[in-house]
């Protein structure tokens, strides 16, 4: 399509607004509500332009660019009516610097006066140089308000955690509002009241805490003023550099761009690169600089002499490390090691583990969804494809959450489920009920108190709906079941069947689930009933892992032949309630072990927990951000990205740690000269990662190689005798629970435990 804008031929796609034809031409309309994530608005009228043909100006976010059309964008009548539109803007607003003269001779007066309680100027407003209201005034050119000032004078609202609102310097954009809906799906905020009185609120006036704000910072990221500011942010001078990292805090993968002064995190913020896109939630927005620089790192070795723990030297505390492990008999020692650390350093600790402690057990503490996919392909014979990018639930008509809480342990595929909700696509929630407009207008579905048989039942209704399911072979032996007593009185619910004709309407869809759904003993069962599912309606199986690497971790441990990780941790924890281990080496908080610990633990560590406490050895661990390395997310997507920051005092990458231990127990081979030495080995033996180049941008596709999946078949539904019954309230409300402490801040930030915690988190 091609139009003409200022005299300039210009081509466009089809559909472009007339501020994005131009935008892509290099030609510059100045704009406050618009946003390249959200609907068009047109509520802030500064993007007027002129249209031939057309009587009255009209906005250029609002307006779609049509073949042949001639705009123009600064006729002086344009320009004097974005003055004027301006005016109003800033008539209740603070505008003394906006138009002062001497706006550009007092920088060095701004790092001091930030701090201040009350903003009257730019001077005093922590989004000063990041205001686009301040771009605006200098591209139109205003240097007067000629209206009288009418100042809100409302109170600043701190009543929430982690950033204020002053409705004193919102100009009634309405981003916030539409991000929360638009993206989020939430629909926290909203305008309220009329005419002058009019701003941006809650329903009845409540806190954003009790309004079910997940406090993801979407509203603070897209708000072009100072009136949505991260609290620790506020008197902080201006980041130096800029580093991006993936956030360690679940499966997500998100790439976060860290704002970094004298080598201290200042500002955290959500990259554009995917799968967030410029989205993040409260942990990797609000929780990464409390973190790294929070109180309760481990910052030196501890050793434990006369029964207190006292610093010592690193050679001293590493040689009592090895002396201790050494001492206890093979098969009387263990190895805990989380996901939520680099591929490099997982791949030490298996070797650690195997070669040199020769553990009887090497576990990851968390669950693992992709040990449940590896059983199930075990023991029924098909192995389910898992590699799906999040981007294409957003492409979906038809989407069925099964037992899985999004919003909290999975926001990223929680925004795409938004995006495929708002363009037309249904959905059926299973158990947890996403808060919210989003999980209201969907299906809801009870899985008490037998997940399996709330399956099967789900089932029956979708064979009840379809005319003939997407494959045939096997489904003689699965129709049988289908049809017995139970499956199809479960399945002649209401919701049930209303579930069933929205899934079943022909559309491409999606099941979405995670290690909650395949967990208890009857896991096969419903992995095999959800399988069963996606063969009736031609539908796609989507799990999603809750710790961060832990599918590279398990794609790791399968290539290098270690066992099926989510057996292992249940072993461990037998072990030691039995004081069957006489030597613990523990990277990460692991289980709280109590009254449980072994005669001899080495605990490895960025902070402070209770079994660190209880540790006759503490070794300090670099965190993610200035250890770097790689990480694989719930996708299969690889990242490698450098240390972003130096490590603090005599903190050590868990790599490091773990091979200089390997040296003084009899095996320096296990000593690499650096973290790509070592990726190049991994690279080698894992073939998931045959071809991996770590790359210079983090926006760099590459996911792991998955190995055929052979023909789709049905399963066999096999019933388990003596199946526990569904999780218990308290069990299910974990997620929750988890969000509540993190949203409240209670130790994350304040305490000296909060990286402890948010690993545990993730």
């Amino acid at each position: 399509m091609k139009l003409t804008i200022d005299g300039r031929e210009i081509a466009c796609r089809s559909g472009a607004s007339l501020l994005d034809a131009a935008r892509g031409a290099g030609i510059s309309i100045p704009s406050l509500c618009d946003h390249p994530d959200l609907e068009p608005f047109a509520g802030c009228r500064i993007c007027l332009v002129e249209v031939s043909g057309r009587k009255d100006p009209v906005p250029a976010c609002a307006t779609a660019a049509e073949e042949g059309m001639a705009v123009r964008t600064r006729t002086p009548e344009i320009v004097a009516l974005r003055k004027k539109v301006l005016e109003l803007i800033l008539a209740e607003h603070p505008y003394a610097c906006l138009v002062c003269l001497e706006k550009s001779t007092c920088d060095d007066l701004k790092s001091t006066i930030r701090k201040v309680g009350e903003v009257t100027g730019c001077v005093l407003c922590p989004a000063n140089g990041d205001c686009e209201l301040q771009k605006v005034a200098g591209e139109v050119g205003l240097d007067r308000v000629e209206l009288p000032a009418v100042y809100r004078n409302q109170d600043v609202r701190r009543e929430d955690p982690f950033f204020d609102r002053d409705y004193n310097l919102c100009i009634l954009c309405g981003r916030c509002i539409r991000v929360c809906e638009e993206v989020r799906g939430a629909s926290v905020l909203s305008f309220v009241h009329r005419g002058g009185r009019t701003e941006v609120g809650t329903a009845f006036d409540r806190s954003l805490l009790d309004s079910g704000c997940r406090f993801c910072g979407a509203c603070v990221d897209v708000c072009p003023t100072g009136a949505l500011i991260e609290r620790a942010f506020r008197p902080q001078r201006r980041p130096e550099r800029t580093a991006e990292v993936v956030c360690p805090f679940c499966g997500q993968g998100c790439v976060l761009d860290l704002g970094i002064r004298e080598d201290k995190v200042l500002h955290v913020g959500p990259s554009a690169a995917p799968p967030n896109l410029g989205q993040a939630c409260v942990k990797g927005r609000f929780l990464v600089r409390g973190a790294l620089h929070g109180p309760g790192r481990i910052l030196e070795p501890q050793v434990r002499t006369d029964g207190r723990l006292v610093p010592a030297a690193f050679d001293e505390a590493l040689d009592r490390a090895a002396a201790g492990l050494r001492a206890a008999a093979e098969g009387r020692r263990a190895l805990i090691y989380p996901s939520q650390v680099p591929l490099e350093d997982a791949f030490l600790f298996l070797e650690f583990g195997r070669e040199v402690m020769r553990a009887d057990a090497a576990a990851e503490p968390a669950v693992s969804i992709w040990a449940a996919l590896d059983a199930f392909a075990a023991e029924r014979g098909t192995r389910i494809p898992t590699g799906r990018p999040l981007a294409e639930i957003a492409e979906c008509g038809a989407i069925l959450a099964w037992d899985v809480d999004l919003p909290v342990d999975h926001p990223i595929a929680w925004l795409k489920v938004v995006r495929a909700v708002h363009r037309g696509a249904g959905f059926v929630a299973a158990g947890t009920v996403p808060q919210g407009p989003i999980g209201q207008t969907g299906v809801a579905l009870e899985l008490k108190p037998d997940s399996a048989a709330a399956a099967a039942g789900l089932a029956a209704a979708l064979y009840g709906a379809v005319a003939a399911p997407s494959v045939e072979d096997g489904f003689e032996d699965v129709r049988k079941v289908l049809k017995s007593r139970g499956a199809a009185s479960h399945g002649s619910s209401p919701a049930f069947r209303s579930a069933a004709r929205l899934l079943a309407q022909g559309k491409p869809a999606v099941i979405l689930f995670d290690a909650a759904a395949v967990s208890d003993p009857s896991g096969v069962e419903t992995l095999a009933w959800l399988w069963t599912m996606a063969l009736l309606i031609g539908a796609r199986l989507l799990p999603l892992g809750r710790g961060a690497n832990a599918r590279g971790v398990h794609e790791l441990e399968r290539a290098l032949g270690y066992p099926i990780p989510g057996t292992a941790p249940e072993a461990v924890r037998a072990g030691l309630a039995a004081a069957a281990y006489d030597a613990l080496f523990l990277a990460g908080p692991g289980p709280d072990l109590g009254d449980g610990k072994p005669p001899f633990l080495v605990c490895q560590d960025t902070h402070w927990s209770p079994n660190a406490e209880r540790a006759d050895v503490v070794l300090p661990a670099a965190a993610f951000a200035e250890a770097g390395g790689t990480w694989v997310n719930t996708e299969g997507r690889v990242r490698t990205y450098p240390p972003a920051l130096p490590r603090p005092s005599a903190a050590r990458p868990d790599g490091a740690l773990i091979a200089e231990l390997a040296r003084r127990m009899g095996r320096p081979d296990l000593v690499r000269p650096d973290a790509a030495a070592v990726l190049r080995e991994i690279i080698a033996r894992v073939p998931a990662l045959a071809g991996y180049e770590p790359a210079e941008s983090m926006a760099k596709t590459f996911f792991l190689r998955e190995p055929p999946p052979g023909p789709s078949r049905f399963v066999p539904i096999v019933r388990r005798a003596g199946r526990p019954a569904r999780r218990s309230a308290s069990d299910a409300a974990a997620g929750s629970e988890r969000h509540e402490d993190a949203l409240r801040g209670l130790d994350l930030i304040a305490s000296s435990r909060g990286y402890a915690k948010a690993r545990r988190v993730g």
